[in-house]
């Protein structure tokens, strides 16, 4: 089922939701301080690591600035000298990945708003047929599949071992 997805949305990419954005950098900055973020407190090296392993199978990662804004916010109670690694990390991955903004005015309206808030339904929006999406998400996940966006959830995937 993986394998697939992955081939299909090798080159035109994947977004990565924000706590596992958060988890890809702060277990770059060492898998030891999954621990140091609330965001990741419940996620271990091995999580990292897969991570790491299943999203190098991409050309893009894609995002959103809602996406982006949730992620530095997520970050924000890391300790001081770490958060400033974090940035410094974040800095130059917010560089190379693809930003698909939307105006939140747009977003606002849609029918998905009231119930998955701002970054969710962005997300519904700019990705059917365009980007594989990568959530831990499960309210999300549902949400996506019931749009026919194509999406893994993350706690599916780590049975697996993503080799």
């Amino acid at each position: 089922m993986l394998h697939p997805l992955v081939q299909k949305y090798r080159r035109k990419g994947i977004l990565i939701d924000a706590n596992l954005l958060v988890l890809l950098l702060v277990g770059k900055l060492g898998p030891a301080h999954l621990t140091n973020c609330r965001a990741t407190k419940s996620f271990t090296p091995d999580d990292f690591s897969l991570l790491r392993r299943f999203v190098v199978q991409f050309d893009t990662l894609v995002t959103t600035p809602h996406i982006l804004t949730e992620v530095s916010n997520l970050a924000g109670r890391l300790p001081e000298g770490l958060l400033a690694e974090f940035r410094n990390m974040f800095r130059e991955l917010v560089r190379s990945m693809s930003e698909q903004p939307r105006p939140a005015v747009e977003i606002a309206w849609d029918a998905q708003f009231i119930k998955f808030g701002l970054t969710d339904t962005a997300i519904t929006m700019i990705t059917p047929g365009r980007y594989l999406v990568l959530s831990d998400d499960l309210p999300l996940c549902g949400l996506l599949r019931q749009k026919k966006v194509d999406v893994i959830n993350f706690n599916h995937i780590r049975p697996l071992g993503w080799t």
